[in-house]
């Protein structure tokens, strides 16, 4: 876990004690590898599996997020990106969006379990939450397409929020804007525990 904190691709500033960093994910991790064998939680079954493929990923948000911002995690799954931004920035405000009922059991357990302030779980579809909490910054990962994300994260901005995602090599930027109310205002290319590139996108949201 140690290795993973100090890796020069992700290079964090963290805002926790390194000591209670580590604890709380590898008490994360714990809880994932004993859930993940009663529900369908990663495809990913060892630890060094989901360390090196999901909180690795998660982590690399870190350069795109202030410490103290209200996030929203759009099809929060497993609790990546939310819950490994959560334990390096903990005075984050964190809202985890999940479907489906078993997912979100196993988000509260985590949240319970760690003791996460200022974390909530809603289990509904993102598009039928009501009422809808207005956030600084919406984040997603392997949801969909980026204009199905934009649609499903306008809600939640004001005008100036912010959209993360991360998309691979592959994903079609050739539409100009790919969302008429928002703009590509920064695009990062970051680099997998295990060598594969990808993109954090971040979108603004340019109207009212």
């Amino acid at each position: 876990m140690n290795e993973i904190l100090q890796d020069p691709r992700l290079n964090l500033s963290v805002d926790a004690p390194p000591e209670l960093i580590e604890s709380q994910l590898n008490s994360y991790l714990d809880l994932l590898v004993k859930w993940n064998r009663k529900i369908n939680l990663t495809s990913e079954k060892t630890p060094s599996e989901i360390l090196h493929r999901h909180i690795f990923d998660s982590l690399q948000y870190a350069r795109v997020i202030s410490p103290s911002d209200q996030i929203v995690d759009i099809g929060s799954g497993a609790g990546f990106p939310g819950i490994p931004l959560k334990i390096v920035y903990p005075h984050l405000v964190l809202t985890l969006v999940e479907s489906q009922r078993k997912r979100c059991s196993f988000l509260e357990a985590v949240v319970s379990n760690l003791g996460l302030q200022d974390t909530r779980v809603i289990n509904e579809r993102a598009e039928e939450i009501s009422p809808v909490p207005r956030v600084d910054v919406v984040i997603l990962r392997a949801v969909s397409d980026i204009k199905s994300c934009l649609d499903l994260a306008v809600g939640f901005l004001e005008k100036r929020g912010k959209v993360v995602l991360k998309k691979g090599p592959e994903e079609n930027m050739a539409e100009d804007p790919p969302h008429s109310d928002f703009s590509l205002i920064e695009e990062i290319g970051v680099i997998g525990y295990n060598g594969k590139k990808s993109s954090l996108l971040v979108f603004e949201k340019c109207v009212v």
